[in-house]
């Protein structure tokens, strides 16, 4: 490895991340978020990484590493969700072995708080309270438990495995269904895992299903209409995992048609979600801005696994033994 680590950040220069970033001895940051800023860098050729803190300029980064790939020899995004660099990875690293690493990890316990707080607000009814109370009504409903229910994990990664460990302990059963079904429970933490073929058992039985699919071309509305209307009645639905994975027409219409019982969507076709989108006026529908994972400590979590990765790189390690390895070919 070069003496001096020059890494090349594509970042608008005042995005807030850069705050936190660390001083690691030995590592020099270029920062821009332009081809030009980056190329009147004296150390631009020296470049050994490159890392992408969106919203940065996809662009850039292809300019950037057609500049520097005759010495870079890394590449990380900061975000877990790497589908915005689909077409770089294919042009630039597929076939190669540059690795391709992701924040994988970092936000997962906070995105697993959300997906608890969405099954919690429509089990134990909190629309219904909060209506009773701004009316002053005495209603002595009976209050349903979570202990016995289902939960269906749509993807079985880092957010699904996270998510798994909060509701275990509320005796909640759970169900993953996993692209590759053959690598298992996870020791234990599903009590069934099967293959994308019987998603339509796990969308019918179970009481909550949360979606943590990557974003790829075998995702792309990977929750539609045929999966919502396999759902019980009381279902609840929840994304946390990438926008394009879920038919939000569809989606409208079984929450509007009251074919499902409710749903909370962090994640969207388009960010920001537009103000004339049929989703701001479906029933039983909680809306948040995509930061369900943007916690007061979010920038420290994201260069703590980036730190992770530049040890191993700085090892020479091979590319899937870097702490958070992309198959690239697959896109997570």
């Amino acid at each position: 490895r070069l003496q001096t680590t020059v890494v090349a950040v594509v970042s608008p220069t005042d995005h807030k991340t850069l705050e936190f970033k660390p001083s690691y001895p030995g590592v020099k940051f270029l920062i821009a978020n332009d081809f030009e800023q980056f190329k009147a860098f004296p150390e631009i050729s020296k470049t050994a990484a490159v890392l992408w803190i969106p919203p940065g300029d996809v662009t850039v980064l292809d300019q950037l590493w057609d500049y520097v790939k005759g010495s870079a020899q890394w590449v990380h995004s900061f975000f877990a969700g790497v589908d915005r660099l689909t077409d770089f990875t294919k042009k630039h690293l597929v076939g190669s072995d540059i690795p391709l690493t992701n924040g994988r990890g970092a936000f997962s316990s906070s995105l697993a708080e959300y997906a608890m707080a969405a099954i919690l607000h429509y089990n134990k009814q909190i629309p219904r309270i909060q209506s009773n109370t701004a009316q002053g009504k005495w209603d002595k409903f009976v209050m349903n438990v979570v202990k016995g229910k289902t939960l269906g994990l749509i993807g079985f990664g880092h957010i699904a495995q996270a998510t798994a460990r909060l509701a275990k302990p509320f005796g909640i059963k759970i169900v993953a269904v996993r692209r590759s079904p053959e690598k298992g429970t996870c020791s234990g933490l599903a009590d069934q895992v099967v293959g994308f073929d019987k998603r339509l058992d796990v969308f019918s039985t179970a009481d909550f299903v949360v979606s943590v699919l990557p974003g790829t071309k075998e995702t792309k509305n990977f929750c539609g209409k045929e999966e919502f209307e396999a759902m019980k009645s009381t279902g609840v639905f929840i994304n946390i995992g990438r926008g394009i994975t879920v038919d939000e027409a569809a989606l409208c219409q079984a929450l509007n048609e009251q074919k499902i019982a409710g749903a909370a969507l962090d994640v969207f076709w388009e960010e920001p979600l537009p103000s004339k989108s049929p989703l701001w006026g479906c029933k039983n529908l909680l809306i948040t801005a995509h930061n369900a994972d943007f916690t007061e400590d979010y920038a420290q979590l994201g260069w703590k696994v980036w730190e992770d990765n530049l040890k191993t790189f700085l090892s020479g390690a091979a590319e899937d033994q870097m702490a958070t390895p992309v198959h690239k070919k697959d896109g997570y």
